[in-house]
């Protein structure tokens, strides 16, 4: 065992300043959050913080700024998400950017808001492989992943799309290439309500991680300022998500 390594904690739950409010942070790349001994965080445990909120508790206030991560992982989440709104009211607020499996992982809330300089993307759903397939292999894959599109994806995008958002649309959007929104066109295509003020997170992000074109706001980030107090606390979750990606690829030899 490691002594030294970190929960996977690429979320956290915790009391917000309003008296019947809860905020959960998703920072970073969604992780399998397999458990390897007690220390560990699953998304067993997310379930189980979920559903330990004080009674109290009616709205809880989800800030993403996430480039996704496993698909397995965001579909339990919302789940629970799901469950957990038939005692609260949650809203998701895309801080810098909500993309890949963190982009569908926000239809599961009530409302969704996004910051002016926020970024959401969409593409079809993938899976990472670093070892050897053959072809049976990819095949299953290739139809897993079109059920996950089918079964989860559409129907998620559709519960919060405008009419703007046909299936034609929906279709190219979950074509060959990734589908970059700003907040202006997102909130042509889905159910949105963009913030007046802007949010300056996208420093948080390690560029790495993100896929095919990125925007150019998500390449360098050395000269962007994080305000101190709140940003300390965000970086130091997304700090931490990324030290479990890097252990996680380590123990599965890059396969999350």
């Amino acid at each position: 065992m490691n002594k030294n390594k970190k929960k996977y904690n690429f979320w956290e739950i915790k009391a917000s300043a309003g008296k019947n409010e809860a905020d959960v942070f998703i920072y970073g790349e969604i992780v399998s959050g397999d458990k390897w001994d007690e220390s560990d965080v699953s998304i067993i445990d997310f379930a189980k913080e979920l559903d330990s909120l004080d009674s109290n508790v009616k709205t809880l206030n989800m800030y993403i700024n996430s480039p996704g991560g496993s698909v397995f992982t965001t579909i339990a989440m919302m789940s629970q998400l799901e469950r957990a709104k038939s005692r609260m009211t949650i809203n998701a607020y895309i801080d810098g950017l909500a993309a890949s499996a963190a982009s569908f992982l926000i239809m599961a809330a009530d409302n969704i808001y996004m910051y002016q300089n926020a970024l959401l993307m969409v593409h079809k759903p993938m899976i990472n492989f670093l070892f050897g397939a053959n072809a049976n292999v990819l095949r299953d894959k290739a139809e897993w992943l079109d059920k996950i599109e089918s079964s989860t994806c559409v129907p998620a995008y559709k519960s919060k799309g405008t009419e703007q958002l046909t299936d034609e649309v929906l279709s190219d959007f979950l074509g060959e290439k990734d589908v970059w929104l700003n907040s202006t066109e997102a909130t042509k295509y889905f159910d949105i309500t963009v913030l007046e003020e802007t949010k300056d997170v996208a420093a948080n992000l390690e560029p790495s991680l993100l896929y095919g074109d990125v925007p150019e706001e998500f390449q360098d980030n050395s000269s962007r300022q994080i305000s101190a107090t709140e940003m300390q606390e965000r970086q130091r979750i997304a700090d931490e998500a990324k030290a479990n990606l890097e252990y996680t690829k380590t123990i599965l030899g890059g396969i999350l």
